[in-house]
């Protein structure tokens, strides 16, 4: 049983996207992916602070640009999934954190992800930076990495016209092919193939998309602060 989805109201800067329209789903990941593997032909990496900042200026325009066409994200989950939705953002978290070290590193993932220390930025540009990066890290990607992960490429791969498919409908083969491509997309590939698993069923279960991204920003913010006590800069 799937919940019903609400109509956005109608606005004079609505993007017009009917119900199969892949781009604005698509769009804010590419951006994204897109940015990021430039972030390896920096000059230094002292560059890496102003270049994130863009990347996520740039992302955070093409959301806003798409942001009413969004319907899938409507309604919100009942209290109970929202419950569920944080208990496993922090089951998320210990899995990504617990499993560090205790899994091999696949030579085609191209090794461990790339560390930023920004101590070495002084005071005011450590914090600087660390706002905007938990930023991106919160508000932004847990939005973005559901809409395609979670609601697009699960509803694709059950039907290539994905807006006949209700938000919510999993089956094990959208399951499983979403979780190894989230994988794929991670160095951490093992946390990150059990966290596909692990929000491909929260959806099946809620029947909500926002559930996803409710659980996805508790486990983003927690790691965040992790992160930033533990000085543990290699998890970003």
């Amino acid at each position: 049983m799937s919940s019903p989805i609400e109509t956005l109201e109608s606005s004079p800067d609505a993007v017009q996207a009917k119900d199969h329209d892949f781009i604005p789903y698509v769009a804010p990941m590419f951006a994204y992916v897109a940015l990021s593997s430039l972030e390896g032909y920096l000059p230094s990496t002292s560059w890496y602070p102003a270049a994130y900042a863009v990347k996520a200026a740039i992302v955070a325009a093409i959301m806003w640009h798409y942001r009413l066409t969004w319907k899938d994200l409507r309604p919100m989950p009942g209290l109970l999934d929202i419950v569920l939705a944080v208990a496993l953002g922090f089951l998320v978290i210990g899995l990504w954190i617990g499993l560090d070290g205790r899994y091999p590193n696949l030579p085609f993932m191209g090794g461990p992800r790339q560390a930023f220390d920004p101590n070495t930025l002084g005071t005011g540009g450590k914090w600087a930076f660390i706002a905007v990066r938990m930023l991106g890290l919160v508000l932004l990607v847990p939005v973005f990495e559901e809409l395609f992960w979670r609601s697009f490429l699960n509803r694709w791969i059950i039907d290539q016209d994905f807006g006949k498919v209700p938000v919510g409908k999993v089956t094990w083969i959208s399951a499983g092919a979403t979780a190894a491509l989230f994988a794929m997309a991670h160095p951490e590939w093992l946390p990150a193939l059990l966290t596909g698993l692990i929000w491909a069923g929260l959806l099946a279960y809620t029947k909500s998309l926002s559930a996803c991204v409710i659980s996805h920003l508790v486990a983003n913010l927690v790691l965040g602060v992790y992160v930033i006590a533990a000085q543990a800069w290699k998890f970003w």
